[in-house]
């Protein structure tokens, strides 16, 4: 079990729901807890992961990851061609670990922001995204490398009026880079930003309880695809970092990690068109 810090261990034994659910903890928040990752722990999944890998199980996993109906009634479907230029970007979507180390300008960092999780209506303030109840709790950082017409910092997305708010100036790149797994990648340094999605967890769970987790976590998976395919349709090359080090990064963003806490890290980049990963 995660060893919970102090603050987050007194936060969840005080919990009261106000419904007809009466509690005095809640289960979304212990899980989250303890599915954090510190150095220590993530040494010890390293090792767990190289040795999953060499069991016949993973190799029959990966190299079949399908479900098969091996009795039943078959229909086959014609093999779609890309039409519209949204099928032929998710086509073209893939994970890259390797940038050209080049800036990308500031005007492509807004066009990924808005159309990722801006406000895309006046009328309501919808979003790039569906979200539980329309309370979107979800926020983004931006941490520079290169960008071309943006310090180096920290900066939050602000949708309400599409601009940055500076959170911290700076370079905090080295730092940042302490917070993340970042061993898949060559050369992290090549990358010219990491941007973070968190989450305001009370935003949705207030309405929705424990079920609220799910929704947020949901919501930040379609945040995440439409980084992705916004990347993708910008000539850019990203990689979502599944291995991070919860507090610490929490600490560098500047929230308390328990309220508001890191979700997705994702590295963006100008594309090697030759190193696209098949995946």
């Amino acid at each position: 079990m995660h060893k919970m810090e102090p603050r987050a261990l007194k936060k969840i034994s005080g919990m009261e729901f106000y419904s007809y659910v009466r509690s005095k903890s809640s289960l979304s928040e212990i899980f989250h807890e303890n599915t954090k990752i510190t150095p220590l722990l993530g040494r010890a999944y390293g090792r767990h992961i190289a040795r999953i890998l060499h069991s016949p199980m993973a190799r029959r996993l990966m190299t079949n990851p399908y479900k098969v109906y091996t009795l039943m009634d078959r229909i086959d479907l014609e093999p779609p061609k890309a039409k519209s230029v949204l099928e032929e970007t998710i086509l073209r979507r893939r994970s890259n670990r390797q940038f050209t180390g080049e800036a990308i300008p500031l005007e492509q960092l807004a066009r990924l922001l808005y159309f990722s999780y801006g406000k895309t209506s006046e009328k309501g303030g919808f979003r790039a995204v569906p979200s539980g109840g329309g309370l979107y709790p979800l926020e983004l950082y931006v941490v520079p490398h290169r960008v071309t017409g943006l310090a180096d910092g920290i900066y939050h997305y602000a949708p309400d009026r599409h601009g940055l708010d500076v959170v911290r100036r700076g370079n905090t790149w080295d730092e940042l880079k302490k917070c993340l797994n970042l061993q898949d990648m060559e050369n992290p340094d090549t990358a010219s930003m990491i941007v973070i999605v968190t989450a305001v967890f009370r935003r949705t769970t207030l309405k929705y309880l424990d079920r609220g987790y799910r929704l947020v976590l949901m919501e930040a998976g379609e945040a995440g695809q439409n980084l992705c395919l916004m990347s993708t349709s910008l000539g850019l090359g990203c990689y979502m970092l599944g291995g991070f080090y919860d507090d610490a990064l929490s600490r560098l963003l500047g929230i308390d990690g328990i309220d508001e806490a890191p979700l997705l890290p994702m590295a963006f980049g100008l594309l090697r068109e030759a190193l696209h990963e098949d995946r």
